[in-house]
């Protein structure tokens, strides 16, 4: 992991921002647990918002800071940025606090007992019913992000396809062109995958939230190889 972030840093001094967002498409598989994740989508956040991505940019913002509301960039920024970025700290916090207002209610509300409890009157479906809908939440995460990732790469494609039509001054030579087309074709595939993933995740959610969950857990691993992107494991 710690290689590509190296990467993404130097691509962000050299203002190659297509370029540091291919890397992190990349290092998505690496990724090793929360920490990476945070760090994965601090710098989604800091590159989309230097392209003015702004809504994609709060997205990748708020990932990062739900999982680690104190998690600081990890580069100075312009001061668009960074106001940015805190005005979504307050909102996150805020929303957390929120929730565990709720929690502790709930926790604290009496729970009357009837006189002369019976089998019949508490049925042991009853007592599990919210237990599949608790584990529907990890596919709609897994779900929603690769969806998000998917649109990035796509978006991305669609950039090189409008420098090829418009004869972007950049790609003065065969050279030039046979990369722009190289990385089109890529970040097309890539975004393709990501996206057929995504909405795998989400339907698997959905399905979980009215069906009902399987017992075992899932493990979902994202790769791609320059030329085509590959999902592997089990959706729980």
């Amino acid at each position: 992991m710690q290689p590509y972030l190296v990467s993404v840093s130097r691509l962000h001094e050299a203002l190659a921002f297509e370029r540091a967002l291919e890397q992190l498409v990349t290092a998505r598989r690496l990724s090793s647990g929360v920490e990476d994740d945070v760090a994965l989508s601090l710098w989604e956040g800091i590159i989309m918002a230097e392209m003015n991505w702004k809504d994609e940019a709060a997205g990748a913002f708020k990932a990062a800071l739900f999982l680690q509301p104190d998690a600081q960039l990890p580069v100075r920024v312009s001061p668009r940025i960074s106001e940015q970025f805190d005005s979504l700290r307050k909102d996150v916090k805020h929303s957390l606090a929120r929730r565990g207002e709720a929690t502790a209610q709930v926790a604290d509300t009496p729970h009357e007992e009837p006189a002369q409890p019976s089998a019949t009157e508490v049925p042991p479906a009853a007592r599990t019913e919210r237990t599949p809908r608790s584990r529907a939440l990890l596919p709609a995460i897994i779900g929603g992000t690769l969806a998000a990732a998917g649109g990035v790469s796509w978006a991305l494609s669609r950039g090189e396809l409008s420098k090829l039509q418009n004869t972007d001054p950049t790609l003065a030579d065969l050279e030039s062109v046979d990369r722009s087309v190289s990385r089109g074709r890529t970040l097309q595939t890539t975004g393709v995958g990501l996206m057929s993933a995504g909405v795998l995740g989400l339907g698997l959610a959905a399905g979980m939230y009215l069906l009902g969950a399987p017992t075992e857990r899932g493990s979902v691993s994202l790769g791609t190889d320059g030329r085509s992107a590959f999902v592997s494991g089990s959706l729980p």
